[in-house]
């Protein structure tokens, strides 16, 4: 390290500990757009009692009920938020307007049952009920909700939302909430989403090993119904069944508002004296022959070598396994160990219409969702012969770049999380937050944001969008001045990655490496640039490149790419036309035979859509090819072989991985 180097570490740590950082007032004062999807609102006297919502709805979250009428029974709407994922797709066919939605983001109850809501509850605008102060029982019960301790089970998409809790805006520590990764020190227990057959087994391990009293809190639909895969074979659809749940909180995936809120009601009856539901847990049967990694013995046949499990729950692994096979320190042998998201996407799009469809591809990857709705929606309209409006061609970049920020802000802080460079985890995240908020602004939401649909956009820039989102990269640039001097210069961040991880230019081709991981090897390949789609080709932008391909560089490239970004969406907006947004499309329109491949350049690389129709209104076969999946489960292996223990997050990160992708 230089003197130079040290000066300047130091001169950016004591202007981060002086400046003041994202931290929201809570509960819930967080930027609240008016646009974002939240519970519905019906207006019974516009209701024509037609079913289309009910009809349209992905996962069967809407019941048409009956009820008594001027001369005979009518039905209304009865919404179910156990299941129902926030999509709005119920708003967009409602052809009298009769069902909004508002931007309340609190859906929370101890009791499941609570989240059917009849027609009359409905027709109320949602409120945020007051928080009466608990009584305290005892000095004990006191202490204990001051001072959680939670394990948590990054299960699915509830990880993406509850992550912001550890960045500085949300800060669980004030709240007396410790995050903890032995089950044996921990009393609360947060399952963060989808819940797959795989994981079970590990759900129910963690909870027998917690000391009473405990408390289970489950996020999102689907552990409380199945949620949008309440059809797929894997799916654990009531998580209830084979565990107590003292709290559940609804959405898809809940707000971190909504998550806070949740904990903190819990932790108030627990000052209250609430000691946890009671219960045994249950397993299925059909899971006796599913084996855990650590139930087999620590040695293989070989003396020689010990066999060690990196996660699927182990913090620096996200919901992903590898299976290592040491001798002393060093790597000989890696073996991957997937499945704990499989989820069945392109078979359930077979059962959807093509515009329900638009709900489920963002979830194929809910690190840039974005990007998976750009390829089905041009693959879908390459089909259809439909030419979306050059102003939708604007907004649907806008939507992808800004998404491509944000999956690299979140890459950044899991790679330095995993490797002990926590501030600028919680630097990043917290960093995320403003781009997240402007995608909510434009779209309606902050993670799954169904913005794009076949011809167009569903909605229009809203008014001060664009003053605001200029402000925001401007404020942007300088900040990622600061990132060069905590992480990018970081004399000990550049000693765990440089020449750690190397592909040559090569290996990348040859494992068909794509993206950020591409170009860090020295091949200048980028689909928006190759074969340009949306608007790109009337943009001005570069293509990084760098010879080393080691997990520095593939950092670097993201961190380049941000500021890329950042100047593509100030063109885009300068240059957006005047004009329609959208092409008419039925949501319940056939698409005519004929057969196609879409490819877009997502956050970790080329991804392909190819997609069949037989001229019906579901698509007949859909095959994704996702970016992680040769990186990961292919090339990752032979990375491994011959390095350290304590290489393997670093690697593992600086390759991007997104787990939903490649266990589709």
């Amino acid at each position: 390290m230089t003197l130079k180097d040290f000066i300047r570490g130091l001169k950016a740590g004591v202007e981060q500990s002086i400046s003041k950082p994202i931290t929201y007032r809570f509960p819930p004062e967080t930027p609240l757009s008016e646009q974002f999807r939240g519970r519905h609102i019906l207006f019974p006297e516009k209701c024509i009692h037609c079913s289309l919502c009910a009809r349209t709805c992905p996962n069967e979250a809407i019941e048409m009920v009956e009820r008594p009428g001027e001369e005979e029974n009518v039905s209304y709407p009865q919404i179910d938020y156990a299941r129902c994922s926030f999509c709005g797709l119920c708003e967009d066919v409602c052809p009298a307007d009769a069902l909004k939605m508002t931007n309340f983001p609190l859906i929370h109850s101890t009791q499941k049952g609570d989240f059917v809501y009849p027609p009359e509850r409905l027709a109320q605008y949602p409120e945020e009920s007051p928080v009466e102060k608990p009584k305290t029982k005892s000095v004990i019960s006191w202490a204990r909700a001051k001072s959680l301790w939670v394990i948590f089970y990054f299960t699915g998409c509830g990880f993406i939302e509850l992550a912001p809790w550890v960045s500085s805006g949300f800060d669980m520590e004030r709240f007396g909430l410790l995050a903890e990764s032995n089950p044996r020190h921990s009393d609360a227990f947060i399952i963060a989403g989808y819940v797959t057959r795989k994981t079970l087994k590990r759900i129910i391990r963690i909870y027998e090993q917690m000391p009473e009293p405990r408390f289970v809190i489950a996020l999102g639909c689907c552990p409380a119904r199945g949620g949008t895969y309440w059809d797929s074979y894997n799916t654990i659809k009531k998580i209830d069944n084979y565990i107590p749940v003292d709290m559940w909180i609804a959405g898809c995936p809940p707000r971190p508002e909504a998550i806070g809120a949740g904990v903190i009601q819990a932790a108030k009856a627990i000052q209250s004296g609430y000691m946890g539901k009671k219960g045994k847990t249950k397993a299925l049967e059909s899971l006796d022959h599913v084996a855990t990694e650590t139930e087999t013995s620590p040695f293989t046949e070989e003396k020689e070598f010990l066999s060690v499990s990196f996660g699927p729950q182990h913090l620096a692994s996200g919901n992903f396994g590898l299976r290592l096979k040491l001798t002393g320190e060093l790597i000989k042998e890696a073996e991957p160990v997937v499945g704990y998201l499989h989820r069945g996407f392109e078979k359930l799009m077979e059962y959807r219409t093509w515009y329900q469809n638009t709900m489920l591809v963002p979830r194929i990857c809910v690190f840039d969702g974005a990007s998976y709705e750009l390829a089905y929606c041009g693959a879908v309209e390459d089909l259809a012969g439909i030419e979306i409006p050059e102003r939708a061609r604007y907004l649907r970049v806008i939507q992808a770049e800004f998404s491509r920020i944000q999956s690299h802000l979140l890459a950044l802080g899991l790679l330095s999380s995993a490797i002990g460079f926590d501030t600028m985890n919680r630097i990043t995240w917290g960093d995320r937050e403003k781009i997240l908020f402007l995608l909510e602004r434009l779209t309606g939401a902050r993670i799954y944001q169904i913005y794009c649909v076949p011809g167009g956009v569903r909605r229009d820039m809203p008014d001060g969008f664009e003053k605001e989102a200029l402000e925001v990269i401007a404020w942007f640039r300088k900040r990622l001045e600061r990132y060069d001097d905590l992480l990018m210069s970081n004399p000990a961040f550049r000693g765990r990655t440089t020449e750690i991880g190397e592909i040559s230019p090569d290996t990348a081709i040859e494992y068909d490496l794509t993206g950020p991981n591409l170009r860090a090897s020295g091949i200048e390949f980028d689909v928006r640039k190759a074969t340009p789609y949306e608007a790109y080709d009337e943009l001005e932008f570069s293509v990084s490149t760098f010879e080393q391909g080691d997990a520095y560089h593939r950092t670097m490239i993201r961190r380049l790419e941000i500021e890329e970004s950042l100047g593509l969406i100030e063109q885009a907006l300068s240059k957006l036309p005047a004009g329609a947004i959208r092409e008419a499309f039925s949501p319940r329109k056939s698409v005519p035979e004929g057969e196609t491949t879409r490819f877009v350049e997502s956050a970790r690389g080329e991804l392909c859509f190819h997609v069949i129709s037989t001229g019906a209104r579901e698509p007949y076969r859909i095959k994704v090819k996702g970016p992680t999946f040769d990186p990961i489960l292919v090339l990752l292996p032979k990375l491994l072989e011959g390095v350290c223990l304590a290489d393997v997050p670093a690697i593992y990160w600086s390759l991007d991985n997104c787990p939903a992708d490649h266990d589709r």
